[in-house]
């Protein structure tokens, strides 16, 4: 009975497959999207969770604006008084202070002439944060030893790709007029903003930019063992005295994730919303094919239902057809969504966000419950019009022209 039931679904298929493949693709673009945000989901969540490790689980920012917008404050050209954040030093369990600033500077190497970011950073905090927290390595030269100098480090993207030959130590680059000596360019550093980033020293970067001391962020080394939940609010509380900056955040490892975690769970909710509509638009276009297909095939149930084929038979047959449907389509959509998140992840690692996307890291069984979920979906989108086909009367679907 099943096997006769499928010959049938596919000559049906056969006999009109534009509009067949027309209401598949409804369907294949839903499942497309949802497969998407599943493999590329837990890629996202573990570079985030390797971004945190790399800085460690001592260290705390200090960035001004809302808690629950800090990137917003960055923009806004909010600054602390650099004594405002070295007063942070004095609280017990924190080891360090280090202030950080950075602006977009057009930067020159040989008549050549780029915008990029410029890091103003202490080299001796810094230089210890990126050693013990981060792991950062130097790829070639040093690091700089004298906050007066005028001495430069180049993330490796910068060194490598920012201008047409590569830039070596012992190379000039000239920022604001101003000649500065690469004396060290970084390996990779974990983000690509960071690799296409320059590196001076803060006091350097206040007389390029001829801003009074001060720093639009701080990072705070906590000391091996302190309460870092408990620092970061004598932090707070701290920074509550001045009247500088009003809205600060002070951001320990966990609530940087937590929020990264909110902002993608907001996305994958939109993302999410918009696969449901395109499902829902594939069903409405499955029901339509099927209730045409019942059109056409009107004749052909009452020469069923008069050799003896039941209402069941009629019900199940057009049942079949409509999951077939949406299983092919969700078929379809999850080798095709596959596809787009293998290629997303190439297209990341050529611009250094590595392990986007896994095909060790997917969950075999989301996709079984995508596929059950389009089989499904076919069914109920089909179902009203296979009652439809199933309560033709004999005579009547007979005489239809």
């Amino acid at each position: 009975m099943i096997k006769n039931f499928l010959s049938l679904v596919f000559k049906s298929a056969r006999y009109r497959p534009l509009r067949s493949w027309l209401t598949i693709t409804g369907v294949v673009i839903g499942v497309m999207l949802v497969v998407v945000i599943f493999a590329l989901s837990s890629g996202v969540k573990n570079i985030l969770s390797t971004m945190l490790q790399s800085f460690g689980s001592e260290l705390v920012f200090v960035l001004p604006g809302k808690e629950t917008n800090p990137i917003a404050g960055l923009f806004g050209g909010q600054r602390f008084e650099e004594d405002d954040l070295m007063a942070l030093g004095k609280i017990p369990g924190v080891e360090f202070v280090a202030p950080a600033d950075v602006a977009v500077m057009n930067v020159e190497l040989g008549g050549e002439k780029k915008s990029s970011m410029v890091h103003g950073i202490p080299w001796e905090p810094f230089q210890k944060i990126f050693r013990l927290s981060q792991g950062v390595r130097v790829r070639d030269g040093v690091y700089p030893t004298r906050d007066d100098s005028r001495e430069i480090m180049l993330g490796q993207l910068a060194a490598d790709k920012l201008f047409k030959r590569p830039v070596r130590v012992g190379d000039e680059i000239i920022i604001k007029s101003k000649r500065m000596l690469v004396v060290g360019i970084f390996g990779p550093m974990g983000s690509q903003e960071d690799d296409n980033s320059f590196f001076i020293s803060l006091d350097t970067f206040h007389a390029l930019t001829g801003q009074e001391a001060g720093a639009m962020s701080a990072f705070v080394k906590i000391d091996r063992g302190a309460d870092i939940d408990l620092v970061s609010r004598q932090i707070k509380f701290e920074l509550s005295k001045q009247e500088v900056v009003r809205d600060f955040s002070v951001l320990t490892p966990n609530r940087v994730n937590q929020l990264a975690g909110n902002i993608l769970g907001v996305v994958e909710f939109v993302l999410f919303m918009i696969a449901v509509v395109s499902l829902v638009v594939g069903a409405v276009g499955i029901m339509n094919t099927m209730y045409t297909s019942v059109l056409e095939r009107t004749r052909h149930i009452g020469i069923m239902k008069a050799v003896g084929a039941s209402r069941e038979s009629i019900l199940s047959l057009f049942l079949i057809e409509a999951g077939i449907i949406g299983l092919i389509g969700g078929v379809m959509g999850i080798v095709l969504g596959l596809a787009v998140a293998f290629g997303i992840g190439i297209i990341a690692g050529n611009f250094g966000i590595e392990g986007l996307f896994s095909f060790a890291a997917l969950d075999v069984f989301e996709l079984f419950v995508v596929l059950v979920i389009t089989f499904i979906t076919g069914i109920l989108a089909g179902f009203f019009p296979a009652r439809t086909a199933a309560r033709l009367e004999p005579a009547e679907a007979l005489r239809y022209e």
